[in-house]
């Protein structure tokens, strides 16, 4: 077409691809170069463009002519000559890349250091005081050495200011959340457990862990966020932050199975709440949502009125010799002086699971020497003379231990699968028959206080009517609490013994998506293989039977295996979020120079700055991340990758 130029495109040396060959170096003394597709002259050390023969041979003759007369080749001395020739090379790339080396592993050291701070929550600042010990140390330990002067040279190159340290932290926590972010993107399916709480600042923080499987088949529990709730905390904005927090992130929200939260209105509101939103909105009546097993053991210790006035006079008691300086001072002068088992009453917080079981244990340990110093100071209590009153006590005390050890058994990662934290809240229950007969019969074996007291005073009257009562009432509490665990209490002992339920029981499990039919028969084709069982046996044998799943082929076993993970990944509680909040307590105080930032804080500062850049660059917030700048991008994989060499 006329008025229109055209040309083909010039090919590019690099297009050729061309390789350097081994036998060139004793033909024109040549080495690799530095660079891709460069080549180096071992005599004058001038580099060559472009893999040619060629090139090289031209370089050679015209150059080097003569160097062929004194060293002719495929004789000895040529060998020799191409040896010394290539030696300082070989010097210079071992000096390099020692000195690389070296730099790797300070940066190494760096990050361990960073990464243990931040785990024990300790303030970056500290770092400068690590390193001060460290370099003590070695000139301690070291000095006999020959090479002591070496070794503390190396020490004192660890880089560990407090911005450095920050540095460190951010990319470590980056690289957490990123990895979780891409197994949560590749899983199946997950479940939630969900909390807020106010920290020091009045903003509340919503707290957001999740539970997995991974590609080798491992449940993992890991902290997925946690959110500042700026605004309102209605079910509504729970809901709209949550779904704003999955789609940055691109993680599919419809793959969520099961939730656990708190019993606040904002949760589980029947209309409004947010588990009733987010069925709405994923459209998903199936959705599993449990109320926190801890926080439903702890609402049903609740004291009728009879009781709940005797724990006010407790606390009314303690706070008069603990809420004035001198009278605290004056009492625990007063234990010392009796030898006393403990040196002070305990104060009484309503929002601690086990505080009320403390407190009473405390108080009724001392009673004695509480009513002479009560004595002492004049301060009338006339219920501290009473017997029905301290008989009262002495039941609370032993009531709410018993409750305590059954709340201090559902805490902690040991006890995080579903079946067990059931198994342990409904033998509570079954106990609390055993209990109720006891007293009838006048037995107060499981109730030590209580004997102690009537040990005591054997010519007091023993009207136990209202404890049997409140023993009572606190059955039938506990037995209107749990329904959303009591439906699957016997589906679930799936992952416990697979041979102990029936297909009536498995039935229930289609909530999960597949047909009853299917899971019916699959079931009885597991417990009719011998070989299955002696599997089973094996690993129930060490403690290990939550891992037979693993072993279980999934070609015949498809539906019971994603049923079976899909149970243990359930969370029964949020003592995950409450043991948080507890650290965040420590992290946020009101100090900011003892601000330990730890890596989860760190993340979510640092994310929330990367998508408001990539919100006013008008970026995408993609699967990959693409918010970050190609310098940063390159920064953050090598931080990266030295992060994954210290797991």
């Amino acid at each position: 077409m006329a008025g229109v130029y055209s040309k083909e495109r010039k090919r590019k040396l690099e297009d050729e691809n061309r390789a350097f060959q081994a036998e060139w170096e004793g033909d024109f003394f040549f080495t690799k170069g530095k660079k891709e597709g460069t080549v180096l002259c071992v005599i004058c050390r001038e580099t060559v463009h472009g893999n040619k023969r060629y090139n090289l041979n031209r370089h050679y003759t015209s150059i080097h002519s003569q160097f062929e007369e004194k060293f002719p080749k495929k004789f000895k001395i040529c060998e020799e000559k191409l040896q010394s020739l290539k030696k300082p090379f070989a010097c210079e790339r071992s000096t390099l890349f020692n000195a690389m080396n070296k730099n790797e592993l300070t940066t190494k050291a760096s990050y361990q250091v960073t990464e243990i701070l931040a785990q024990k929550m300790k303030p970056f600042s500290d770092t400068e005081i690590v390193k001060e010990c460290v370099v003590t140390v070695c000139k301690t330990l070291f000095s006999h050495l020959p090479n002591s002067k070496q070794i503390l040279d190396e020490v004192s190159k660890l880089q560990l200011s407090d911005s450095t340290c920050m540095r460190r932290s951010q990319d470590l926590a980056a690289n957490i959340a990123l990895s979780i972010t891409d197994e949560l993107q590749q899983s199946k399916y997950f479940s939630l457990a969900l909390d807020s709480s106010t920290d020091i600042t009045s903003i509340s923080q919503l707290l957001l862990f999740v539970k997995y499987v991974s590609k080798d088949c491992v449940v993992k529990e890991n902290i997925l966020g946690m959110i500042p709730m700026t605004g309102q905390t209605r079910g509504v904005d729970y809901l709209n932050t949550i779904v704003s927090f999955f789609n940055e992130r691109s993680i599919d929200l419809k793959k969520v199975f099961s939730v656990c939260t708190d019993g606040c209105p904002s949760m589980l509101g029947r209309n409004i709440g947010f588990v009733q939103l987010l069925k709405k909105h994923l459209e998903n009546d199936n959705l599993l949502s449990f109320h926190c097993i801890i926080h439903q053991e702890s609402l049903a210790v609740k004291f009728c009125e009879n009781f709940s006035c005797v724990m006010k006079q407790v606390v009314k008691i303690v706070n008069f010799i603990r809420s004035n300086e001198l009278n605290r001072r004056t009492f625990q002068e007063f234990l010392k002086e009796l030898i006393s088992q403990y040196g002070d009453v305990l104060y009484h917080t309503e929002v601690r699971w086990l505080s009320k079981g403390k407190v009473l244990e405390r108080f009724f340990s001392i009673r004695h020497e509480i009513t002479l110093f009560l004595a002492t100071k004049e301060k009338e209590y006339p219920d501290v003379y009473d017997f029905s009153w301290w008989l009262k006590v002495a039941f609370l005390t032993d009531t709410m231990c018993i409750m305590n050890e059954t709340l201090t058994r559902l805490q902690g990662h040991y006890n995080n699968i579903v079946t067990k934290m059931i198994s342990i809240v409904f033998s509570q229950e079954q106990k609390l028959n055993m209990y109720i007969e006891e007293l009838s019969n006048s037995e107060y074996s499981s109730f030590p206080s209580v004997k102690t007291l009537i040990h005591e005073n054997p010519d007091e009257s023993q009207d136990v009517s209202d404890l049997i009562k409140l023993l009572t009432d606190l059955k039938n509490e506990m037995s209107l609490r749990f329904s959303d665990f009591r439906k699957y209490q016997e589906p679930f002992r799936l992952v416990e013994n697979p041979w102990s339920i029936t297909t009536a029981n498995i039935a229930h499990l289609s909530v999960f998506g597949y047909e009853a039919r299917d899971l019916k028969n699959e079931l009885i084709d597991l417990q009719h293989d011998t070989e299955l069982k002696s599997v089973f046996e094996e690993k129930k044998k060490n403690k290990a039977h939550y891992e037979f799943w693993k072993a279980v082929e999934k070609d015949k076993f498809p539906n019971l295996i994603d049923c079976a993970q899909k149970i243990l990944c359930v969370f029964a509680s949020t003592y995950v979020c409450e043991s948080t909040f507890s650290k965040l307590k420590f992290i946020k105080n009101k100090n900011p120079s003892e601000d330990p930032w730890p890596m989860v804080w760190i993340f979510d500062q640092w994310i929330e700055k990367k998508i408001k850049t990539a919100k006013k660059r008008g970026v995408e917030i993609s699967k990959e991340w693409s918010m970050c700048t190609v310098e940063e991008g390159n920064h953050l994989k090598r931080q990266t990758k030295l992060a994954k060499e210290i797991k």
